[in-house]
């Protein structure tokens, strides 16, 4: 499992030119724009960056040669999710520090403690993009489940558009929300996350009959 981390970070910092200008970037736009864009912008750009490992693994045949070494399939699963989690985690993490800069400069006065629910729910749901992306890249390759992934989120934007417009109009949505409203947010934090990790887990035993099932 080391082993394989290490490969994946070594495979991520051969794009140091690429990361620098992100991070770059990043810093520019964590210092001057207000609200928590930045961290959401980090923590799915490692999301991105460490599935996109698998494509240098499928590269110029290269799964026939991995699965040679002294590890399983599931295994192999299990550290695509585990160093996506890693990357994920340091972005936030990396995000929230910039967040704070930027606040000390413009002199914000909400309190890091106040947005902290609202910060914690970001890398569950975030990391929710990696538990997409990876069994689609591992089924469909690096070409076809972008095609897969933009239709996917395409549809999703299609029913958040449609339930935005239904609960306009229907009381049943108008009283779900304003019991939602009165829960802690400690409390929502908890139920996200748990949804959160049980999609993940359905994902990754996907991800794992997918592997099983490969040819090489």
């Amino acid at each position: 499992m080391l082993g394989l981390i290490e490969k994946d970070l070594r495979l991520t910092l051969i794009r140091k030119q690429t990361l620098l200008i992100f991070f770059a970037v990043a810093l520019i736009m964590g210092i001057s724009m207000e609200g928590s864009f930045i961290i959401g912008y980090l923590t799915i750009l490692a999301t991105i960056v460490a599935v996109g490992t698998i494509s240098y693994d499928e590269f110029d045949n290269g799964f026939a040669f991995l699965m040679t070494l002294p590890f399983n399939r599931k295994t192999y699963v299990k550290e695509k999710y585990l160093f996506s989690l890693i990357l994920a985690v340091l972005a936030w993490c990396f995000g929230v520090i910039l967040n704070c800069i930027g606040n000390l400069i413009r002199h914000d006065s909400i309190a890091l403690m106040d947005r902290l629910p609202i910060l914690l729910v970001l890398l569950p749901a975030l990391y929710l993009s990696a538990a997409v992306m990876i069994p689609l890249q591992l089924k469909y390759g690096a070409e076809k489940s972008r095609i897969v992934l933009f239709t996917f989120f395409g549809i999703i934007a299609i029913l958040i558009f449609a339930s935005k417009k239904i609960s306009e109009n229907s009381d049943v949505f108008a009283r779900l929300i304003t019991s939602l409203e009165g829960l802690s947010p400690f409390v929502l934090l908890a139920v996200i996350v748990l949804v959160c990790l049980l999609l993940t887990f359905a994902s990754y035993l996907w991800s794992i009959r997918i592997m099983k099932k490969k040819e090489f």
